[in-house]
């Protein structure tokens, strides 16, 4: 098995160090990204391992390569986590490469019924993890049932620490009455719909996404929404540093057009909902400082 791996992995770059549970008994889960890994550890407690294999805010998962050792790591697993929708394709082909395996795959974009080419930046959906979270509390029970009231315990205390994520979004909702925002980026794009806003800027943003330039006319339109102030605000991926960006940025501070500052990678040091009730606590400010200011 790990050497079809290794045919596989030739040339492939070295990962960063893997963080990973001490425990060696259990139900052994590898998560594509940090926060599905954290997930699976509220969940599993004692009763298994996690390893993450994406854990630092200067990786990018979608051109991650990995590394013998990951695929080893994959190869041994119960349960996989992974994104989908083309944004952790790599996990899917390590999974692939052990196609006689007994594997438990749980492939997010599928479990909400999303399909490739629609956004892939599933987590910033305010229900995405409390779904995530049913679906691990079936899955881990079904593979240790002497353990399942335990999974249900933690997974139901795990989900009342992330229901302030749809509380706040329906918080913003009530008073977002279908505004347009601009954004660098699709990063926050499934938030800013649970919040009630329209993205203006597709376009533009695609392109930022795809490291191609926007097109002169999808950038002349943003100016003129800055300008005139046709967007309640500005959203910057904070993790791109490209010049058609840092231009409208300034462009929006120039108008004073707010801007909200996210990031694609989970901050170190932090939580999946800090990080998300941050980003979404600027949205609110702004908002508030608009009635204020009428």
């Amino acid at each position: 098995m790990v050497g079809t791996l290794a045919l596989f992995l030739t040339g492939c770059k070295a990962t960063p160090s893997q963080r990973t549970t001490t425990k060696t008994d259990g139900i052994h889960v590898v998560a594509s990204l940090d926060f599905y890994g954290e997930a699976a550890r509220k969940i599993l407690g004692s009763a298994g391992t996690v390893t993450t294999v994406i854990n630092s805010p200067s990786i990018d998962p979608e051109s991650f390569e990995p590394d013998i050792a990951t695929a080893k790591t994959v190869a041994k697993a119960n349960v996989v986590i992974q994104n989908g929708l083309g944004y952790d394709s790599w996990m899917e082909r390590l999974v692939a490469a052990n196609g006689h395996s007994q594997i438990h795959t749980l492939t997010l974009g599928t479990l909400v019924g999303r399909k490739m080419g629609d956004n892939p930046h599933l987590w910033s959906d305010p229900q995405l993890m409390r779904t995530m979270t049913r679906q691990l509390v079936k899955q881990f029970s079904a593979l240790d049932p002497a353990h399942a009231r335990d999974f249900q315990r933690r997974g139901a205390a795990y989900q009342r620490q992330l229901a302030v994520l749809p509380q706040l979004a329906q918080r913003i909702k009530q008073h977002a009455n279908g505004q347009a925002v601009a954004v660098s980026e699709p990063v926050f794009s499934l938030a800013l719909k649970a919040m009630g806003y329209h993205i203006s800027d597709q376009h533009f943003a695609q392109a930022i996404e795809e490291d191609s330039d926007p097109t002169p006319a999808d950038i002349t339109r943003l100016q003129h929404q800055l300008k005139h102030h046709k967007i309640a605000f500005f959203v910057e991926n904070t993790q791109n540093s490209s010049n058609n960006v840092a231009t409208m940025v300034r462009l929006a501070r120039k108008y004073r057009v707010p801007v909200v500052k996210v990031t694609e990678t989970m901050p170190v040091h932090t939580t999946y909902r800090e990080w998300m009730a941050g980003q979404y606590r600027q949205v609110l400010r702004i908002q508030q400082e608009a009635r204020t200011s009428e």
